[in-house]
């Protein structure tokens, strides 16, 4: 599906932690690599790097860190640092940065996967460059048709890098006691980038509701019908489209993030019907 316009790419963001961002994206970068046959690259720019072990699994990761292998770090930084094998910074090769996932049998799902020291080293910079992950993607993976960026729940220079790769942002929420607290700091985040970069469209493509029935029961109780009317007016106001297929409360979406596609409950119903809606209303 590649075209000359370059692949589609996603933010998943809400400012406000617990949502399920990263489950959300690392199943759509998966949904897109299995089902739909396209060429994904997920990117890692939450310090905890759940998405990169998520895609490449425990052991791989682990020996990723062991290794010292590049990651988004480097990407900002600019350059590879001295290893054991070299006796000086040299030149960073963007082939090492990119990680196969861990689903052997997917070639066409790849990940920039980050570090615990990413925070860290971005502080210690004198001056983080938030362009540097856009142009990136505009001069090593064009080759891409879809491209997904987990993003840390606070504004930073991780949300303006986002920003700044992103043609549309996705917004999971949970029904839940202070569900849409990040709505309003995350509108106003999308204003005042689009004030600072007139020339960058940059769109909420929808909110999807993650463990829509958070307490258990059925249809998650009161609290979830306040959740959810709140979400809706808030929503409304910011003109962001709701998602009709929400991912419903379910052990299946852990299990998946494992890799065990054994016994999943509601979950896979949930996972599919989300996916499809989804990428129908990308055009995908």
């Amino acid at each position: 599906m590649t075209s000359n316009n370059g692949p589609i790419c996603i933010s998943v963001i809400n400012l406000k932690g617990g949502v399920g961002k990263t489950t959300i994206a690392a199943l759509l970068g998966r949904y897109a690599a299995v089902h739909l046959g396209l060429q994904v690259l997920a990117v890692d720019l939450d310090p905890q790097a759940n998405l990169s072990q998520a895609l490449m699994g425990e052991r791989r990761y682990r020996r990723f860190l062991n290794d010292r292998e590049p990651s988004i770090a480097e990407v900002f930084a600019g350059y590879q640092p001295p290893r054991a094998d070299s006796s000086s910074a040299g030149t960073l090769n963007v082939a090492e940065v990119v990680q196969q996932s861990y689903f052997r049998w997917h070639s066409n799902l790849e990940v920039i996967p980050s570090r615990f020291d990413f925070s860290d080293n971005l502080i210690s910079a004198v001056r983080p460059d938030p362009r540097c992950l856009a142009r990136l993607i505009a001069s090593e993976f064009q080759d891409k048709d879809l491209i997904i960026v987990d993003c840390a729940p606070t504004e930073s220079i991780f949300t303006q890098a986002a920003y700044h790769a992103s043609r549309y942002v996705l917004v999971p929420v949970r029904p839940e006691f202070f569900a849409t607290i990040g709505f309003p700091l995350l509108n106003d985040s999308l204003e005042t980038f689009r004030h600072n970069n007139r020339g960058h469209q940059i769109d909420v493509i929808g909110v999807v509701v993650n463990n829509s029935s958070y307490d258990g029961g059925n249809d998650g109780g009161p609290e979830k019908t306040r959740a959810m009317r709140e979400i809706r007016e808030e929503a409304t106001e910011n003109e962001w489209h709701i998602f009709r297929n929400q991912l419903g409360y379910s052990r299946g979406f852990p299990k998946m993030m494992r890799g065990d596609w054994n016994y999943l409950g509601n979950a896979l119903d949930d996972y599919l019907d989300f996916a499809t809606e989804f990428f129908i209303r990308l055009g995908i």
